[in-house]
């Protein structure tokens, strides 16, 4: 404790506190009386944002805690919060074609294996749609299919699910080689890059499946955001960390 008037910091003595409940001191060095003034309650938006512009730029947990001195739970609990409480996901007015794959990461460890599954518009690179799922089964895959942005047209690798979906009247054909799915890939390529969790060498794994899905969203919205402010302003730089919504 420090004397607000002649700033010593020895033998700063309680002398009771104040209606309010506030302590008060008295200096014995110069026998003022004083209430020190209240530390502010929490984080700062602007804490909370940093750390959410740190998480979709690749920096893990922890790493983003020791750099702004916070718990790294508290960090999680930023991006499970600010995942919940976005909008709707921006999306292109008009789909020509779309592509489809997945990637698996992990769910707590090694054992617990879990799918990725996301179609990409091919004009924007705008992720239509993902689903976090258990098994790749082609019930799991028609609810993505169902949920998505309609498309004139779609490709896919040759995993047999794809070609027993109902594709709302669009036309389906597999890709020879990577010729078709490049813009998917890439989309991927893009989530391992920027989500700690999902990187291929990580040992981050999600605590839970819900945990990842929050993760999931707010990269996705942050991505999305980029990818149309690219479109209509391409001469310009746009990092995903920047679209950090609002």
């Amino acid at each position: 404790m420090r004397c607000p008037k002649c700033s010593a910091i020895v033998k700063q003595n309680k002398i009771g506190k104040t209606s309010a409940g506030s302590q008060r001191y008295r200096c014995f060095v110069c026998q003022c009386k004083y209430t020190p003034e209240k530390k502010p309650r929490g984080y700062s938006p602007e804490l909370r944002k940093q750390a959410l512009r740190f998480y979709v730029d690749g920096m893990n947990l922890r790493r983003i805690a020791r750099h702004l001195g916070i718990h790294h739970r508290t960090v999680s609990d930023w991006v499970r919060a600010h995942a919940e409480s976005l909008p709707a996901t921006p999306m292109p007015e008009e789909v020509k074609t779309a592509e489809m794959d997945e990637l698996f990461t992990f769910i707590g460890d090694k054992k617990n294996r879990i799918y990725l599954i996301t179609m990409v518009d091919r004009d924007t690179r705008c992720i239509l749609g993902w689903k976090l799922v258990w098994e790749r089964t082609k019930e799991c895959i028609q609810d993505l299919m169902d949920e998505a942005p309609k498309a004139k047209f779609y490709f896919s690798d040759g995993f047999q699910a794809y070609s027993l979906l109902w594709y709302h009247y669009g036309r389906y054909a597999v890709s020879d080689g990577k010729t078709d799915t490049f813009s998917v890939e890439g989309d991927n390529a893009e989530f391992r890059h920027y989500l700690a969790r999902l990187a291929r060498s990580s040992r981050c794994f999600s605590r839970s499946a819900y945990a990842l899905s929050c993760a999931i969203h707010l990269f996705v919205d942050c991505f999305n955001r980029r990818q149309l402010y690219k479109q209509r302003f391409p001469l310009y730089p746009a990092h995903v960390m920047d679209f950090v919504y609002p």
